[in-house]
């Protein structure tokens, strides 16, 4: 009895751990790379027992055959990674404002790590997908996250086909939402871009001599810090507000 019920229990973890595991390698905040790898595998594992006494219920039968096991596995590990892709994708618009923000600004040659792409950004890209993660968790909005992934057992059941059309619908459009935001948030500083530039061409046109690279680029910086000080808390306002109402509207 006991040598029929272990294997039975310990495909059901297995299959949890699958979906749980994309959760904290690619979801904002727990799948940043400045996070030890030994915190995201303890982390999760430690949301694998605590979701397998909510949905051990709702996992099939342990299949008979091995490669219907694997299928299994690789399915939902797949329907994990596209769960977190959705809000990685989301959170990529504040490294698209800032992207736009620093060539409008003249910094796009200062650059940093930017914790949230694992990579080498420009510093204002990482300033504001820096702030953007402290207001997520500050706001406990990846507790959101987590809760969407514990009630997804609901709407991707474990056994069922993966509706790889509607995942990639959802997908794109959350790409071109995502790219809209991040120039949305952007906007500001790229009408500010075009008026401060025609107008240091009007003025190299109309006082021949005037020496305008000089004195616009210091203006320039001076100016986009200036704005950035005035409107982070906007902007941070604006994708925070736009980044829950997607969160919710997909992971429920």
């Amino acid at each position: 009895m006991l040598g029929q019920v272990l294997p039975a229990e310990a495909f059901a973890f297995l299959m949890i751990l699958m979906r749980m595991t994309p959760l904290v390698m690619l979801m904002p905040v727990l799948g940043d790379r400045s996070i030890p790898t030994r915190v995201r595998t303890s982390l999760a594992l430690l949301l694998t027992v605590i979701i397998y006494g909510m949905h051990a219920d709702k996992i099939p039968a342990m299949p008979a055959q091995t490669f219907e096991m694997l299928t299994l596995m690789v399915r939902e590990l797949l329907v994990g990674s596209m769960l977190a892709l959705t809000a990685r994708i989301l959170l990529s618009a504040t490294h698209t404002a800032g992207t736009v923000i620093a060539f409008q600004t003249g910094l796009a040659a200062a650059q940093s790590f930017d914790p949230a792409q694992g990579s080498q950004s420009v510093i204002v890209a990482s300033f504001v997908s820096l702030t953007a993660i402290t207001l997520i968790v500050v706001t406990d909005l990846h507790h959101v996250m987590i809760e969407g992934f514990a009630h997804s057992y609901v709407k991707f059941p474990v056994g069922e086909p993966i509706p790889l059309e509607d995942f990639a619908t959802l997908i794109t459009r959350f790409v071109s939402d995502s790219f809209a935001l991040g120039f949305q948030l952007a906007s500001p500083f790229i009408v500010y871009a075009m008026i401060f530039n025609i107008s240091l061409g009007l003025i190299a046109r109309m006082i021949q001599g005037f020496q305008v690279f000089f004195i616009g680029m210091p203006m320039n910086l001076f100016m986009g810090f200036l704005l950035m000080s005035l409107l982070i808390g906007s902007l941070m306002q604006l994708f925070m507000d736009r980044f829950e109402s997607h969160l919710l509207s997909f992971l429920g």
